[in-house]
């Protein structure tokens, strides 16, 4: 297996688990954050985080173990164990939870990765895992697919027993999130940062006056095998 060493991410784990309003990223992270932080409790015994990269999301999960695992290798953050995620080094029916947050959109066959978290999963194991349904191109050139929540129910995870499929904010905060990037990618960032300050703070409200799961950018599932 080849395994690739980046270098270390322009995003520290504070950025993503308590990103600033001045952030271009944070109408999409805070609310990841929100759905992870209100769901860690599922968590227990032997955790796995599958792609687990910076892995900044870590010290909200009070588990017996905490592993990571990961098929890159960075210069300041590094994995416990170095594999891929559709063919995990890791017996069957050994892991109590696994962790995979934004990483099944970097996956070439992600029906091949859900199967292999329903493999090692325990009995009544739980799975935690985010992806995008509407994003920008990102990781690049490991960026694959987007989602929606009939094809993660129906398709990818039609073999657990139990899922639970929630949007990381509505419509009006992913609209808002494109502006935000619509600025920050085009504007000089002494014009940009006052006037996405603005922008994440309107939306952020917007959208819980007026949810709307018709539109994400995101989901969050939870899985039961």
């Amino acid at each position: 297996m080849k395994i690739e060493k980046w270098n270390s991410p322009k995003r520290k784990p504070s950025d993503i688990v308590t990103p600033k309003i001045s952030s271009d990223m944070y109408l999409q992270f805070s609310s990841i954050y929100d759905d992870i932080k209100k769901n860690s409790h599922l968590a227990k015994g032997i955790t796995l985080d599958i792609g687990a990269g910076i892995s900044p999301y870590e010290p909200y999960f009070k588990v017996e173990k905490f592993i990571k695992l990961d098929n890159f290798k960075y210069l300041d953050y590094r994995p416990d164990i170095i594999g891929n995620g559709t063919e995990a080094p890791i017996k069957p029916n050994s892991i109590d939870t696994v962790l995979c947050i934004q990483v099944l959109e970097h996956i070439p066959y992600p029906q091949k990765m859900i199967d292999e978290i329903y493999r090692i999963l325990k009995k009544n194991g739980i799975c935690i895992l985010t992806t995008h349904m509407a994003n920008p191109l990102h990781g690049m050139p490991h960026d694959y697919f987007r989602f929606t929540k009939q094809a993660l129910r129906l398709i990818l995870f039609k073999k657990f027993r139990k899922i639970k499929i929630k949007e990381n904010g509505g419509a009006i905060l992913s609209i808002g999130q494109f502006i935000v990037w619509g600025v920050y990618y085009s504007l000089p960032k002494l014009f940009s940062k006052p006037i996405i300050i603005i922008l994440n703070l309107f939306f952020k409200k917007l959208d819980k006056l007026f949810f709307n799961d018709i539109f994400t950018t995101n989901y969050i599932v939870i899985a039961r095998k």
